[in-house]
């Protein structure tokens, strides 16, 4: 359970700058965003894998908790609440969603859903020719398939949610 039901609440009891600091970044001529909302030390390496699937050729939006001690209790907002208004209005620019999270699975393993069911299902066939465990479904991350998810907020309706598990975050080549 959330601690705060949306931004504007977060934002009331929450300080920037101090408990967290939020990244945008536009790429002039690029319809993708990839955005992590849980960056810093709320989803731990979440931060540093949507920069570095940004790379220079996508716009790229961090909510980074920076307090180490309670940031995941004290600054997670669940995806279809997720209202940060330069997130939105990033998103709102756009035709394709990527947003990145992280689970507590141990194993190492991608969960993804969304509402955009070709990206999802492109990006899994990736990952698992890469090597990289992928599931689109048997898993119990499923609210990128919700229309309120920060992911479908794009013009198209529709994008993907990547859960990468703990397996995958904490290997040391991050």
């Amino acid at each position: 359970m959330d601690k705060f039901e949306n931004f504007s609440d977060l934002a009331a009891h929450k300080q920037e700058g101090k408990d967290y600091s939020v990244t945008v970044r536009e790429v002039p001529r690029s319809n993708v965003a990839i955005v992590a909302p849980h960056g810093g030390h709320i989803d731990l390496h979440t931060e540093k894998m949507a920069t570095a699937i940004a790379a220079d050729d996508y716009n790229l939006y961090v909510f980074s908790g920076t307090q180490p001690e309670e940031s995941f209790r004290d600054l997670h907002i669940t995806s279809i609440h997720f209202d940060e208004p330069r997130c939105l209005e990033l998103v709102a620019k756009t035709d394709v969603t990527l947003t990145i999270h992280g689970s507590r699975l141990e194993e190492a393993v991608v969960c993804l859903s969304g509402m955009d069911k070709k990206l999802e299902s492109r990006l899994a066939a990736a990952f698992n020719a890469a090597g990289v465990k992928a599931l689109t479904s048997g898993h119990d991350y499923k609210t990128g398939a919700m229309p309120e998810n920060i992911c479908n907020k794009n013009r198209k309706k529709q994008g993907v949610q990547l859960e990468f598990s703990r397996g995958i975050r904490n290997d040391p080549a991050l």
